[in-house]
């Protein structure tokens, strides 16, 4: 079906909704949206079984493990500790698989983005260490612990090695604490 488009409000965005069967996913609901003017686009998956909200840690400790795949819906939040990063929702928060070694280019490269706005010295020099940080990770397979945590339970790792993952409900309380990323669209 084509709608409205949320960013241009052209009549020529395009809506694609799928149910389908995907492993360590079943009954997942696909939903894309792609604007054909000015290619705004907005994808998410739900689990249409339900879930609890759930923790996953992943204790990655070479370059193999950094093949470990993350699947991230909207709502999911992801942090490495060990270098003060995370992804959480926002208002346009998009679904994404990705290994570990994606996800850290992809925070690097945002990074790198905001180098063009840093004002100060200290602020560039800040930046380009924590680039070279990545780097050094990425390349060296340095150990790095990945946590995803998803409220509903819709995100999850695909381990390398599964004995280096550990998986916890979270607790109510622990589960409010979360952002989460609801869009509404009309149709």
């Amino acid at each position: 079906m084509t709608v409205d488009c949320p960013a241009c409000n052209s009549n020529n965005t395009k809506v694609t909704q799928k149910i389908m069967d995907i492993p360590h996913f079943p009954n997942i609901w696909l939903f894309v949206l792609v604007c054909r003017e000015c290619k705004y686009k907005y994808t998410d998956f739900i689990n249409l079984n339900v879930k609890e909200p759930t923790r996953y840690v992943y204790h990655a400790k070479n370059s193999d493990d950094y093949t470990t795949k993350i699947i991230r819906a909207s709502n999911g939040t992801i942090r490495f500790p060990q270098i003060g990063a995370m992804i959480e929702p926002g208002p346009n928060a998009v679904s994404f698989i990705n290994n570990i070694e994606g996800v850290l280019r992809d925070i690097q490269g945002k990074a790198r983005f905001l180098l063009r706005d840093a004002v100060t010295e200290e602020e560039k020099q800040r930046i380009l260490n924590f680039d070279s940080m990545i780097d050094e990770y990425i390349l060296k397979g340095l150990p790095i612990d990945v946590i995803v945590e998803d409220p509903f339970g819709n995100s999850t790792i695909v381990p390398f090695d599964s004995n280096k993952l550990e998986t916890e409900k979270l607790s109510p309380e622990e589960s409010e604490k979360l952002k989460t990323s609801f869009s509404e669209f009309q149709v």
